[in-house]
This record gives C-alpha cells, sequence and structure tokens, in this order.
C-alpha cells in the first residue's frame, strides 16, 4: 500500500459530489446503525437484500449500505442476505441510537418519518456553508446576500445598514463553526 492511502468504502475515482459519504458508528450514532442477525430473534424482521438501497460499499470485513431515506447500515459482508435486528449499544448515544432506529423502522414500515433537523435548521446550514464557500471563492457578502435574496431585496436598503449584511455575516460565523467542529455535533445527534 503506498504512503498515505487507507482503505475506505468510497470509491476514489467517484466525483465527490456523486459520492456517498459514509460514516463510521462510533462518530455518527445518529446516522450509522449496526446490523446483526435476527435469526435467533424468531421472526423475520426483514431481509437485507430488500432494503431500498441506493449506494453500497464494501471492505473485507463489512458492507455499508445507505438507504433512500438517508440511513446508514453496516453490516458484516457475510450478512448480505441475512435477516438483521438493529444492535443498540448501551452509551452515552443511547438516546439518539434508539431515534435512528426509530426513523429506520417507520420508513421500512411506510410511516411517516420525521427529519432530525428542521426545514429551517437545513436550509440555514446549506446557506451556511454555501457562504464559507462563496467567501472563500473570493464573493463579497453583498453578492452572496443578492444569490439568496434576490437583487431588488438587496437594494431596498442601503448596503452599509442593510439587515442582510449582518444575515451574511452569522452566516458566515456559523458555517465556520460548523466547518470546525460543529458538524461532528450533528453526526453526534444533537441539533442545538
Amino acid at each position: 500500500m503506498p504512503l498515505g492511502a487507507f482503505d475506505f468504502a468510497v470509491d476514489p475515482e467517484c466525483d465527490p459530489p456523486a459520492a456517498p459519504v459514509f460514516w463510521n458508528a462510533a462518530d455518527a450514532p445518529a446516522i450509522v446503525n449496526q446490523i446483526a442477525s435476527a435469526h435467533q430473534f424468531g421472526d423475520k424482521v426483514s431481509s437485507i437484500r430488500t432494503l431500498p438501497v441506493v449506494a453500497r460499499a464494501t471492505d473485507s470485513e463489512f458492507i455499508w449500505l445507505k438507504l433512500d431515506n438517508g440511513a446508514q447500515l453496516v453490516a458484516r459482508s457475510f450478512a448480505d442476505d441475512a435477516d438483521f435486528g438493529v444492535v443498540v449499544p448501551f452509551d452515552d448515544a443511547w438516546a439518539v441510537h434508539l431515534a435512528a432506529a426509530d426513523r429506520l423502522y417507520r420508513h421500512l414500515r411506510g410511516l411517516p418519518v420525521e427529519h432530525p433537523l428542521t426545514r429551517q435548521r437545513r436550509q440555514r446550514l446549506k446557506h451556511a456553508l454555501r457562504t464559507v464557500d462563496a467567501v472563500h471563492q473570493g464573493a463579497t457578502y453583498r453578492m452572496i446576500a443578492v444569490t439568496f435574496y434576490g437583487e431588488p431585496r438587496v437594494s431596498d436598503e442601503p448596503w452599509k445598514t442593510n439587515a442582510l449584511k449582518s444575515q451574511i455575516a452569522r452566516l458566515a460565523a456559523y458555517g465556520r463553526r460548523m466547518i470546525d467542529k460543529g458538524y461532528r455535533r450533528l453526526l453526534q445527534g444533537k441539533h442545538r
């Protein structure tokens, strides 16, 4: 293996925006659910082969599955056609694991599933990260505000005292915090 290289469950030839992102269960208890064989529990819960999988990756020991609702599952590679149950570790993220397992269960049963982040939080997070990217590319706060809100709304007030200028500055600060360490809180199921 060349220096600096490591095994990972993503094809390095895949275009980054198109590559499925798989997280380690220890880093993202809100996203990743571990799968164990459920044969010993009697009732068949579901088969891995019947899951609505949109992305899959494997290594010698594990398979990573990404479902159409964004849930991610990790299983032993030999369990591809096994019935499964979700393993919920007794750790500090117990409530997060349970909520993720409940979302998976509801999804598989065709029941409504609430996203762990509200639509407004997801939109704010997208705008914050796009703001940071734009600033790194040389865009001004005014240019970013025009992109998000349109020229007429930005031109309603003088830019120097425009409320949107402050809003873009707050988005930039929030985006930087999320990039630095905040994303870890999201992965851990801490949404505040």
